[in-house]
């Protein structure tokens, strides 16, 4: 326990012997120097005290009070500073060997005077500086004097003071001195000049350890590295550096100026250079299509410039190819690639800019232009050349338009244009031929003029609507309501809520086409003896509520949705089953079918057909197909194909309200018919219209002339059915002969009615 408290107290135990400080073992030092001197001192005081009072002696008791507490007061004051207490005891050490010096006669206390004087340049060269210890050392000259010369130095009155064992207590000093404070002392400051020297050999290998480390960090940086000074002079350049910016140059780079290499590109900050940004751009002045990106780091204990540098010349390139991708991006997004009009989008938005801006738009047309015709020129000329078309109509389009309006290709063969207008186009008849004019009546295609013709939906800016938006909506609304006669239509909001309601039929016809609601009636055909040697299959749609819905209307509807081909296949399904009844119970009454044309292009009703034909060998004698003629598809050469297959198999074809469609005699060549229909028509305004008679009349020859029989529909008066029996007419059929009626009507009570086939009056 004594050991581990004296450690503590001198400061040497393993903890504070590992400090290296300079104030540490200077406290250590001085206590040792303390703890030997206190416990002479008070030894010799304590047995020269006992003496002193066996022979009264007071002056060597007040002497020995004065060294007891001179001993004990640098041990009171803890936390006065170690330099304060060395003082202290210089001054105590300084002055008591003055004191015995010159005052005292004994020889021995004499010694003890000169041994204090000579311990001064030690205390002072381990306390203070340097300086302090040469003054001790020249102030023992006189000592040394004292000693040479054997006199005294008679500055203060001398004092007869008999030490009885001074000769020993000389002896206690100087050892105490030289054998136990003075070794005990320097060995504690060597041992610490040891432990620093150590401890710097290790921070100087760390330090050559975190150098080379750093170095190796500067020259593997992965990136070019400078580093500067605030001037811009380079103090170090790594290896990637030096490759970057060197380029073949003979000049060194290090303890060069940067902007001796580099040249910012733009402006800098006002004030500052350009290596003292944070981010810089720069090229090469070797290579001035290098481009570099500077990036600054700041040192701030030694106050320079780290420098990355980035070569961006690739990053450049790459994002100058972004820009003219996306400028090119933005183009496909704003225009059509063919046309390089506006699409719909673009187009919506230029209208829009033009009518936001205040008192500029007075009124103006929109109108939607779609090419009729153009499904069938990509069938005869292929999707290239039909594309050529469509640039032609296009640049024939943009000549002619003014530089105040906006045109633009919505899909397809459907273009916008909105032009604003004057008082005189609010006639539409004005607008009309305005419209018209502009549009390109003939377009060549190779060695071909190609009549064009075109369906146009108009609306008026801001009567029909406020918006591009609006207006494009209303256009297409009156696009539907065009027709062969009438090119050109107008948006009406009439026309909008017949285009709803024509809407909600077509979801109810569709719901009831999947739930099979639409039936067929039959309609006879007679002979002109009167008795029924056909019928006409006719589809019929009663709504839930109880109401029919027309044929006219729910046909049309039906085609424009593309419903046909469900339609027809449904009823074909109810017919077929019907007429394999018939051919059981011998009946073998034909009923013609009707196809618009649209159910002949679908694979899938050509397919059944064709099945059905396969299944049941007796089919094509039973079921007469009739294609009406007013179907624009009829031409399509597919459909010509088609119909000479179903020829070839045994079905008969008649051509339905002959003289009403698209070049009748025409498809009198191109369809292998055999029946001809005329429409109703002609056969309404007979018997005394004379004009409508020499139709007949000769449709009638025609038909006789190639073999066709002929089928007179909508005869409703006696004299109509006795005239055309005497033109010739094979078959007729009408509202005289019967009405049409539900299909069960022949098929109730074991098809009694059919078996009988008499006529309904």
């Amino acid at each position: 326990m004594l050991k581990n408290y004296l450690k503590d107290f001198l400061l040497i135990n393993s903890k504070q012997l590992s400090k290296h400080d300079t104030h540490t073992f200077q406290r250590s030092a001085l206590k040792i120097m303390l703890v030997c001197g206190f416990v002479s001192t008070w030894g010799i005081v304590l047995h020269n005290t006992w003496y002193a009072t066996q022979e009264g002696n007071t002056a060597a008791l007040i002497v020995n009070g004065f060294y007891l507490i001179g001993s004990i007061l640098p041990f009171l004051f803890k936390k006065i500073s170690p330099k304060v207490t060395a003082r202290y005891c210089l001054f105590m050490i300084a002055s008591s060997g003055l004191v015995f010096a010159t005052t005292l006669k004994n020889e021995h206390v004499l010694e003890v005077g000169l041994i204090l004087m000579y311990v001064l340049p030690t205390i002072a060269s381990l306390f203070f500086s340097y300086k302090y210890a040469i003054y001790a050392s020249l102030l023992n000259l006189l000592t040394l004097a004292v000693i040479l010369t054997n006199s005294r130095i008679n500055i203060l009155p001398t004092v007869d003071i008999t030490l009885p064992f001074s000769g020993q207590y000389a002896h206690i000093l100087i050892f105490m001195a030289f054998n136990v404070a003075l070794p005990f002392a320097v060995s504690r400051i060597f041992f610490t000049l040891e432990s620093n020297s150590k401890h710097m050999q290790s921070l100087y290998r760390r330090l050559n350890h975190n150098y080379a480390l750093y170095e190796e960090i500067f020259e593997h940086t992965g990136t070019p590295t400078l580093l500067c000074n605030r001037h811009g002079k380079i103090l170090k350049a790594n290896r990637e550096a030096k490759e970057l910016l060197d380029k073949g140059s003979c000049h060194p780079i290090e303890n060069s100026m940067i902007n001796s290499w580099m040249s910012p590109l733009g402006k800098t900050s006002s004030g500052h250079y350009f290596w003292e940004s944070n981010s810089t751009e720069c090229s090469l002045k070797l290579s001035p299509d290098v481009h570099l990106e500077l990036h600054r780091s700041n040192l701030t204990t030694h106050g320079h410039y780290v420098l990355h540098l980035q070569n961006i010349t690739h990053l450049k390139a790459l994002k100058l190819a972004l820009v003219n991708t996306q400028e090119t991006n933005s183009r496909i997004v704003r225009f059509d690639a063919l046309t390089k009009f506006a699409n719909h989008g673009h187009f919506c938005a230029e209208v829009n800019k033009r009518l936001s801006v205040p008192n500029q738009m007075g009124t103006g047309a929109m109108f939607i232009i779609r090419i009729s015709q153009f499904k069938l020129l990509n069938k005869r000329y292929g999707k290239d050349q039909a594309n050529r078309i469509l640039l032609a109509f296009a640049k024939s389009l943009q000549n002619k338009m003014s530089d105040q309006s906006i045109i633009g290709r919505l899909r397809g063969v459907k273009f916008a244009c909105f032009v604003p207008l004057s008082h005189t186009y609010f006639i539409q008849r004005n607008l009309s031929s305005l419209i018209l004019s502009i549009l390109p009546e003939q377009l060549k295609i190779k060695d071909d003029l190609l009549t064009m013709q075109y369906q146009i939906g108009v609306t008026y800016f801001p009567a029909d609507g406020e918006s591009a938006e609006d207006l494009l909506e209303h256009c297409e609304m009156a696009l539907e309501y065009t027709s062969e006669a009438e090119r050109i239509s107008y948006f009406d909001h009439e026309l909008e809520e017949k285009l709803f309601e024509e809407h909600q039929l077509g979801m109810e016809l569709n719901a009831a086409i999947k739930r099979n609601d639409v039936r067929i009636w039959l309609q006879p055909q007679v002979s002109p003896s009167g008795q029924i040697v056909s019928f006409e299959a006719l589809a019929r749609w009663q709504k839930r509520d109880g109401s029919f819905v027309s044929p006219m209307v729910f046909i049309h509807i039906a085609e424009t949705l593309g419903l046909l081909p469900q339609l027809a296949e449904n009823l074909l399904r109810e017919l077929v089953s019907i007429l394999q009844v018939w051919h059981r119970e011998k009946i073998n009454t034909p009923v013609a079918f009707n196809l618009a044309g649209q159910e002949l292009m679908n694979d899938s009703f050509f397919a059944l057909l064709m099945s059905m034909n396969a299944d049941y060998s007796w089919l094509s004698d039973m079921l007469e197909l009739e294609i009406t003629e007013t179907s624009e598809v009829m031409t399509h050469p597919l459909i010509h194909k088609r119909l000479k297959a179903l020829s070839q198999y045994g079905f008969s074809i008649a051509i339905d309200d002959f003289g009403t469609g698209q070049a009748s005699l025409g498809q009198l060549v191109d369809i292998p018919a055999n029946i001809l229909k005329i429409d109703r028509r002609f056969i309404a305004p007979l018997p005394d219209d004379a004009r409508h008679l020499d139709i007949v009349q000769s449709t009638i020859q025609l038909a006789n002339s190639l073999n066709m029989k002929v089928i007179a529909e909508g005869i409703e008066t006696k004299e109509q059915a006795n005239l055309l029996i005497s033109l010739g007419c094979h078959t007729l059929q009408g509202y005289y002969y019967g009405k049409p009626t539900p299909s069960t009507e022949w098929t109730d009570n074991n098809h009694a009615k059919a078996k009988e086939l008499r006529m309904v009056y």
